[in-house]
């Protein structure tokens, strides 16, 4: 058993906090805030041995999209880097970047970032993990610096979340039904600019790991048996690298044209125009298009092949799995090969996925048994940046889903209006981005660091410091904020 934990010291972790939070529930009693910062403190809601099998069931239910979505990003490149096309590919863009390797993953970094912080569903950035760590990890960068690079960099988005992720949208929602006046437009330019001072500080401890370890760029610690992780040498030399690119440059501009709000933040009305076009295109009264991409059922009441801006992760799950099939079709791959191929790559992803089904589980637990609002109503409920940031590092350490943390707390933070309305909305948005660095129960934390399969405790001593400065540099800004 100890051998195992100091293989998987994440999951040690992640099973700390389920355990943690169940026992939470034994000794903090549930509450609420029903108006304003009025709280009504309940009973002890207890989460039993009956509870903890059926919140996983639960969990599993209610992240199943994504889920399902990572599956199938795994069976991609379980097929995709078993083609030499992608092989070649991955060496020629690693071979762009000799010599300004450095250079090279700040740039990696920072696209990264800023698509994360744009995107309206974060999620979909994973789909290209894989491959940059693929070409990060031919340049000779070690695991922990590949995940820096590239997970560590969507947590950067996370911290400043600016048009995207699903959680700000989510929070600001919950926090109008306390009567918050704040809008997705609220202290913008202050996020933005929280967005590249997190990148410039990021990139500053991340040169500096280069620096002063040697290793960071070698490749002692390449697994030669993992290809899915460090792709084998090509065979075919002539393998043509053009049908690879092409099909993951059409699922970038999808990812883009499909997750970008173009109406909602920038009033682009062309792509829901396109959209209507498209799907009223029919022979007779047989509309092709709706038909074939799946428009309105009446016992559904909703429709799924949305406009471009508005798509949902399953809409994009349908495209990773027809440039699945397109890579199998265009190299030429036998059927039982592309079977085992994408087996193999289901596997890449089975422990990842477990971990991150048990972080989802404890959101489940305090949903069942609120106990954050009783222990946010502890530390005091007059306006003050700095307890508010401790209730919100709190809150965070714990939620893996911002939009909920903003739902259980929503007549308390959105009582907040005018300028506290805004410092408060901007502290909860901040600081959960923050503490996705650290908490064992962050998705992207998860995900990552399990495909890599980098310690967790590795990680935190490499990003402590990044953490601690930050979280200076916010305390400042949102003191600023409120007192001037």
């Amino acid at each position: 058993m100890k051998k195992l934990f100091k293989e998987h010291d994440l999951a040690k972790f992640v099973l700390g906090m389920f355990i943690l939070v169940v026992v939470l529930t034994w000794i903090i009693p549930n509450g609420s805030f029903e108006t304003g910062v009025e709280f009504s403190k309940g009973t002890i809601q207890r989460i039993g041995l009956v509870h903890i099998f059926y919140g996983i069931t639960y969990a599993l239910q209610n992240f199943s999209i994504q889920i399902v979505f990572l599956i199938f990003v795994g069976i991609f490149y379980g097929v995709v880097s078993k083609t030499d096309g992608y092989k070649k590919l991955v060496e020629r863009i690693a071979k762009i970047g000799k010599g300004k390797e450095v250079v090279f993953a700040i740039i990696i970094a920072f696209i990264t970032a800023l698509l994360t912080s744009i995107l309206t569903t974060s999620f979909v950035m994973l789909m290209f993990m894989p491959f940059l760590i693929h070409i990060l990890r031919k340049m000779n960068f070690n695991k922990l610096s590949a995940f820096a690079a590239t997970f560590g960099a969507m947590l950067i988005g996370v911290l400043g979340a600016t048009y995207g992720t699903e959680g700000a949208l989510s929070l600001i929602t919950y926090l109008g039904y306390g009567g918050s006046d704040v809008t997705l437009e609220t202290e913008l330019l202050v996020r933005f600019g929280i967005l590249l001072l997190a990148f410039i500080l990021y990139s500053f401890f991340f040169v500096n790991y280069l620096k002063k370890n040697k290793k960071a760029l070698k490749n002692e610690d390449k697994d030669k048996e993992n290809t899915l992780l460090d792709l084998g040498e090509v065979k075919n030399k002539k393998a043509k690298v053009w049908p690879i690119a092409s099909i993951l440059v059409i699922a970038f501009i999808l990812a883009i044209l499909g997750f970008v709000d173009w109406y909602g933040n920038f009033k682009l009305e062309i792509f829901n125009d396109f959209h209507d076009w498209f799907m009223s295109l029919a022979i007779g009264d047989f509309k092709i298009f709706e038909a074939l991409a799946g428009g309105n059922l009446e016992t559904l009441g909703y429709e799924l092949a949305t406009a471009f801006g508005t798509w949902y992760l399953f809409t994009y799950t349908v495209v990773v799995a027809i440039v699945t099939l397109f890579i199998g079709l265009f190299s030429k791959m036998k059927f039982d090969e592309f079977l085992t191929n994408a087996g193999e790559g289901f596997k890449s992803v089975v422990k990842p996925l477990a971990l991150m089904t048990l972080a989802y589980t404890v959101f489940v637990f305090l949903y069942w048994s609120p106990i954050m609002p009783t222990i946010v109503n502890a530390f005091g409920t007059a306006f003050n940046p700095f307890i508010a940031t401790i209730q919100a590092f709190i809150g965070s350490i714990f939620n893996t889903d911002l939009g909920y943390l903003g739902y259980s707390l929503s007549y308390y933070i959105g009582s907040f209006t005018g300028k506290e309305g805004s410092v408060m909305y901007l502290i909860y948005t901040t600081i959960y981005g923050l503490v996705m660095f650290i908490t064992p129960i962050s998705m992207f934390l998860i995900f990552g660091l399990s495909y890599l399969d980098v310690p967790y405790k590795k990680w935190i001593s490499y990003i402590w410091k990044f953490v601690i400065a930050m979280l200076i540099i916010l305390l400042l800004i949102f003191a600023l904020l409120t007192y001037l």
